[in-house]
């Protein structure tokens, strides 16, 4: 049976407990895993859309992360619901546990990658083929609802994007807008506006890569950014953004 649990509001927001699924909106949870002494978090979403769900960025190999991530998955749903299982870039962060997360889902889950990168995630060992992503391209689910892909050439890294949910008004921005807080906490906390600069900003260090990027977010006014890495956004976005994009402004 489906679990059933409210978002963290703004008042719980700092009473969570790393071990279990949260709710981010209803529907969409993270099922990551923290580093409680580096503040560092790896963040598996899973969308759940009546009897199929999606698995985004299933993230490391490493024995603890994937067997808590299986854990949190078996909480909410039967494994084999998971009907898609998408990443939005190469990087062993995002893709290294997609044997074990296919493995959990069975035989008949469908895998996504952006289409630059699709022959470097068939090295992480997948028995399923591979889909390829264009910019543009959606995962269609059972109900209609789709998960629209977007390419951000060279942002963090070569052949990286992001995926929108426009249903709930979520992008799942990998490592493109994360950031590292002292502390995590699930959702951003108020800090400095330097604080919340993100590590990476391309690969190449292209500025014209880095405001494409933004503009495509910005354009789809979402309600919430959700990165691998570090607490979701979803408040002010648009002045985060404008950090990002002008971190001058802010100094």
């Amino acid at each position: 049976m489906e679990a059933v649990q409210s978002p963290v509001s703004l008042v719980e927001r700092k009473k969570y407990e790393i071990d279990k699924a949260h709710a981010v909106v209803p529907g969409i949870w993270w099922i990551g895993s923290v580093d409680e002494t580096s503040g560092q978090s790896l963040n598996p979403y899973l969308l759940i859309d009546g009897d199929e769900a999606v698995l985004i960025n299933p993230g490391s190999s490493a024995p603890r992360h994937h067997q808590l991530i299986c854990g949190k998955v078996e909480s909410l749903l039967p494994p084999e619901r998971i009907a898609h299982i998408a990443v939005n870039h190469d990087d062993p962060q995002r893709c290294a546990a997609l044997t074990h997360a296919e493995k959990c889902a069975g035989r008949s889950v469908r895998l996504y990658a952006p289409a630059t990168v699709v022959d470097s995630v068939r090295h992480y060992g997948c028995l399923a083929p591979i889909i390829p992503l264009d910019h543009g391209d959606s995962i269609i689910l059972k109900s209609g609802r789709t998960i629209d892909f977007y390419a951000t050439p060279d942002l963090p890294a070569i052949g990286a994007g992001f995926l929108y949910d426009s249903r709930t008004k979520t992008v799942f921005a990998g490592n493109l807008l994360g950031y590292i807080p002292g502390d995590w906490n699930l959702f951003a906390p108020p800090l400095s506006w330097q604080a919340m600069i993100p590590p990476v900003t391309g690969a190449a260090g292209s500025k014209k890569a880095l405001l494409h990027a933004l503009n495509l977010i910005e354009r789809l006014d979402p309600e919430r950014i959700c990165p691998h890495q570090g607490p979701i956004i979803d408040d002010d976005i648009d002045r985060y953004i404008e950090t990002v994009r002008r971190p001058d402004l802010h100094e």
